[in-house]
């Protein structure tokens, strides 16, 4: 994970670790989640519901594409597959 940025290893480390609690620090309040199935999430609550109802993946992938607002994650398109 060296080459990828911050910010997506914070949420892939929280995903690994199903830390919950960490979410509503590290993502933005207007976050929008797409899921590898193509489901729109919006807001850290939403999120979290979707994640700790799903097996996590071992190793969890990195997004096709995100995004940063004031240091926080935002945008967040799931690796299709």
């Amino acid at each position: 994970m060296a080459d990828r940025v911050p910010a997506v290893c914070d949420v892939l480390t929280t995903i690994e670790q199903r830390n919950w609690e960490r979410p509503r620090r590290i993502l933005h309040p207007d976050v929008h989640w797409t899921t590898a199935v193509e489901e729109h999430l919006y807001g850290p609550d939403a999120v979290v519901a979707c994640l700790e109802g799903d097996p996590p993946p071992a190793p969890p992938a990195p997004p096709a594409y995100h995004e940063l607002r004031d240091g926080r994650m935002i945008r967040w398109i799931d690796t299709p597959g």
